[in-house]
């Protein structure tokens, strides 16, 4: 038994670490009272959306504990991300801003894919490939409610003529434009790290490629959306409104797609026993 609760207790302390930094960092902000009320309520009406699209999944795990940890995590990450993709900023800062926005998901993506190998190796011993990309959305879903939470209160607390006004624009922009977008990116690359860890029938060179195919599918999607707003003029609003759009139907239909996913694994084992 003890065997089995050590990776828990050690990924466990990561994932405080990570919260604990967060925290700290997110401390820092000069929250305004009004303000802090409408994120708590913003903030939580996400978490509820979140629980209710994934608690009943069908591709979910069977852990009671892993989706919950991994959202958690996901929200921990965004904090030690900050440093991070600065110094990611400064070493790619001679490339043309096109450019680099399009290559500025590898950091963030690479340590969401950790987040969820580390949940599913402690929380959730998986056999379906489902249910990595699952974890995969769960850890996406709290970053990018975190992330929208900071991106809001920086805006909120450098808004000279109003407590909120700024903060609350920034949550409307950010879940028009791109409601749990880091859920799609990550779910993606999750589920290319789904084929490495249940598809043991295919050889390892065949499973990392699907690892290595969809980690790099996932950056695309998530830089050709941080791009299109790098582009002048009109091409820059065209390219918006279709990375936008685009980003809706691919999250609707990956998420439709999952459950369908999810359903025929589960009767396909349940037929199997």
């Amino acid at each position: 038994m003890s065997g089995f609760r050590l990776p828990q207790v050690l990924v466990g302390l990561i994932f405080t670490a990570l919260l604990a930094y967060s925290g700290y960092s997110y401390a820092q902000i000069p929250w305004r009272p009004v303000f802090a009320g409408i994120s708590v309520a913003i903030v939580l009406a996400l978490l509820l959306i979140a629980w209710v699209l994934l608690r009943r999944h069908p591709g979910r795990p069977d852990s009671r504990w892993c989706l919950p940890a991994a959202v958690l995590a996901g929200m921990a990450l965004t904090g030690p991300m900050g440093p991070v993709n600065s110094a990611f900023q400064e070493a790619a800062a001679s490339l043309p801003s096109v450019v680099f926005y399009a290559i500025s998901p590898f950091p963030e993506e690479t340590a969401k894919l950790l987040l969820v190998l580390a949940a599913v190796s402690a929380f959730a011993p998986v056999s379906r490939r489902i249910e990595v990309a699952v974890v995969g959305m769960a850890v996406g879903a709290g970053f990018f409610i975190a992330e929208t939470m900071s991106f809001a209160a920086i805006a909120a607390a450098t808004d000279l003529e109003s407590d909120f006004a700024d903060g609350t624009l920034t949550y409307a922009v950010r879940l028009i434009m791109s409601p749990f977008a880091h859920a799609l990116y990550t779910g993606l690359a999750a589920w290319g790290l789904g084929a490495l860890l249940c598809r043991t029938d295919r050889s390892l060179s065949w499973r990392l490629q699907r690892v290595a195919g969809w980690f790099l599918l996932a950056v695309c999607v998530h830089g050709a959306f941080n791009a299109s707003s790098e582009l002048p003029g009109v091409a820059g609003l065209i390219a918006m409104l279709v990375t936008v759009a685009a980003s809706w139907c691919l999250l609707v239909w990956c998420y439709r797609r999952s459950r369908a996913v999810g359903a025929d694994a589960a009767t396909e084992s349940h037929t199997s026993r």
